[in-house]
């Protein structure tokens, strides 16, 4: 068998959480790994193809309480094709979420997974460092979460080498329709929808290398520097890769956003894993 990992992962933090779930399978099954990213613009140019002897683990992080909406139609394609329907490939749907809530993004990877003829395993919600944030989820997943991690590997095994039908329950909505709103420090809604990130040319080295981590493909290189042309979605994939701290992100919505979800959610939020029946 073959564990396929199929990960959006603008920073990393995504694909870190899904290894070391894959990986902590993989001693318990003797299994390969096979990894699939869809991170990139190049890498969503074809869909990946599920094998009959595999076992799907599908890694996204949350945005805005769902799976991100740039993303959303390659997710659906992939899953929802047809050709993999009569295979009952069993799955494990995995959300990391910055200390916030991962409100409808898991049941809505999970809701998709089993609408594609997959047999669900299992699902988790890991709380990871906010991508936004240098202090909010900072240092999970700690100890404490990984050591859960391996517990749900070792019971999605024991699900998996037993007699199970795939039925799964996790809280939220399958068919959401809407993305939580971010707010302001006041409560008022933080309107950044548009917001770019900007480029300090003192601090540049000129390395390019946001051109190359942009999962948008919206950052150009022009006249030695980087110009942040078409859409953004706030991944910060440009500003945590940056190896000198030139980009940030100035827009004033979006830092009264940041200085809100520090400030209302710095408790600590359990991470919550599910069991198929």
């Amino acid at each position: 068998m073959t564990i396929k990992v199929c990960y959006f992962s603008p920073t990393g933090t995504t694909l870190a959480v899904a290894t070391y779930l894959a990986e902590a399978l993989s001693k318990r099954l003797s299994s390969s790994i096979e990894y699939a990213p869809y991170t990139l613009p190049h890498q969503r140019e074809s869909l990946p193809q599920f094998g009959d002897d595999e076992l799907l683990l599908w890694a996204t992080p949350v945005y805005a309480g769902r799976i991100p909406n740039k993303t959303l139609d390659y997710v659906r394609s992939a899953i929802l094709n047809p050709v993999h329907r009569e295979k009952h490939i069993p799955a494990i749907a995995l959300v990391t979420f910055g200390n916030r809530a991962y409100d409808n993004a898991l049941a809505e990877l999970s809701g998709l997974l089993q609408e594609g003829g997959m047999q669900m395993l299992g699902a988790a919600a890991m709380v990871t460092r906010h991508s936004f944030s240098d202090t909010l989820g900072a240092g999970r997943p700690n100890e404490e979460d990984l050591s859960q991690l391996d517990l749900f590997a070792s019971q999605v095994v024991e699900r998996m080498k037993g007699q199970w039908r795939g039925s799964l329950q996790v809280p939220g909505e399958a068919h959401p329709e809407k993305y939580y709103t971010p707010l302001k420090t006041n409560n008022a809604p933080a309107g950044f929808l548009k917001a770019k990130p900007s480029c300090n040319v003192e601090r540049c080295s000129h390395c390019a290398k946001c051109v190359d981590l942009c999962p948008m493909g919206s950052i150009v290189w022009e006249k030695g520097l980087p110009q942040f042309k078409g859409i953004c979605i706030k991944c910060q994939a440009c500003r945590r890769g940056c190896p000198t701290g030139a980009i940030a992100f100035t827009d004033p919505d979006y830092r009264s956003h940041v200085a809100m979800i520090e400030q209302s959610y710095a408790a600590p939020k359990k991470s919550e894993f599910f069991v198929a029946e």
